[in-house]
C-alpha cells in the first residue's frame, strides 16, 4: 500500500472527490458548516449535494454548480482554479493526458459502475497471477465506448488484460506501478444504457501475494471479490479491509474463514470508500 496523498497532490492529479473531501477535512468544516458558508455568498448548494460530490457520486458540471465549485476553492482555502480544473482533467470518453503513478486510477465520469466481480488466482507458489474481472456498467452519456482499466501494484507491474466478452484491447499507458488500458465497446451505449463486460488480467509478478483490493474511483453499487487458493498454498487471517485516501492506515472489518473450495470472498454494496479488498498472511 502506498503512501496516502497529500492534498497539493490530490490537487495536482485528482481525482476531484478526493481532492475536495481533503481539502474540506483540512478545513476542519462540516458539510452543513459548508453549506452555510457558500449560501452566505449567495451561492445555494444542497448538503445532498455537497455529499454526493465530495463521494464522488455526482460531478459539478452545470454553470450553476462551477460557480459552487470556484466559491468552495475560496472558502476551503485552495489555489484558484485547482478544483474546476480537475473537472476539466477528462472528457466524456477521453483519455487522459496524465496517469496518476500515486493512484489506482483517475477521476471519469462517463460511466456508472453498477456490478464489479472479481475471482482471484492465487497459484501454488503464492502468487496472484490472474484474475477474472466481470462489469455490468451504465452510461452516463451518450456515446461512451470504452471503459478505462486500471491496474496498481506495488512494484513496478506490466500486466496485460485479455478482452474475453463484449469488449477489445485499445491503447495501453504504463506509469511507474500503474497500467491502464482501454477496454473498447463493440458500439457506443446511449444515455442510461447499460454493458455487461469480462475480460481476465494476467499479472506475471513472481513474488507473495497478501491482498487484492478494487481501488473504487467515485461510486460502486456492489462488488464482489472471491479469491481462490491452490491447495499447495493456503493463507492464514484472511480478512476485509476498507481505506479512504485521508487514512493512513487500512482498517480490518470482517474476519474470512476458507471454504470447502479453498476460497474466500466478500460482497460489498453501495462502495464509496477509495479501497475495498481482502488481505491474508502466510506462515
Amino acid at each position: 500500500m502506498s503512501a496516502t496523498p497529500s492534498l497539493e497532490a490530490l490537487l495536482r492529479i485528482g481525482p476531484f472527490h478526493a481532492a475536495l473531501r481533503a481539502a474540506i477535512r483540512r478545513r476542519g468544516l462540516t458539510l452543513e458548516r459548508l453549506r452555510t458558508r457558500l449560501a452566505q455568498q449567495d451561492v445555494a448548494v444542497a448538503l445532498s449535494t455537497l455529499s454526493d460530490w465530495q463521494q464522488g457520486r455526482v460531478k459539478p458540471v452545470s454553470p450553476k454548480s462551477l460557480r459552487a465549485v470556484a466559491v468552495l476553492e475560496q472558502l476551503l482555502d485552495v489555489p484558484a482554479r485547482s478544483l474546476l480544473g480537475l473537472l476539466e482533467q477528462t472528457g466524456p470518453s477521453g483519455w487522459p493526458e496524465v496517469v496518476p503513478g500515486m493512484m489506482p486510477g483517475f477521476d471519469a465520469n462517463d460511466l456508472e459502475i453498477v456490478a464489479r466481480h472479481d475471482r482471484v488466482f492465487v497459484d501454488a507458489e503464492r502468487h496472484a497471477s490472474r484474475a477474472l474481472v466481470k462489469m455490468v456498467v451504465r452510461a452516463h452519456t451518450d456515446g461512451v465506448d470504452r471503459y478505462n482499466a486500471h491496474y496498481w501494484g506495488d512494484d513496478e507491474v506490466r500486466v496485460t488484460h485479455e478482452p474475453l466478452r463484449n469488449c477489445r484491447v485499445g491503447q495501453t499507458v504504463l506509469e511507474d506501478r500503474t497500467t491502464v488500458e482501454e477496454l473498447l465497446f463493440d458500439r457506443p451505449l446511449r444515455l442510461g444504457e447499460t454493458h455487461v463486460f469480462e475480460y481476465l488480467i494476467h499479472d506475471p509478478t513472481r513474488v507473495d501475494s497478501f491482498e487484492y483490493a478494487h481501488g473504487v474511483r467515485c461510486f460502486l453499487a456492489q462488488s464482489l471479490i472471491e479469491v481462490h487458493f491452490d491447495e499447495a498454498a493456503l493463507p492464514v487471517d484472511p480478512h476485509v479491509y476498507l481505506q479512504d485516501w485521508e487514512e493512513t492506515e487500512p482498517h480490518r472489518t470482517i474476519d474470512l474463514t476458507l471454504d470447502g473450495t479453498n476460497s474466500v470472498h466478500h460482497f460489498e454494496s453501495n462502495v464509496s470508500v477509495n479501497w475495498v479488498g481482502i488481505r491474508w498472511s502466510w506462515e
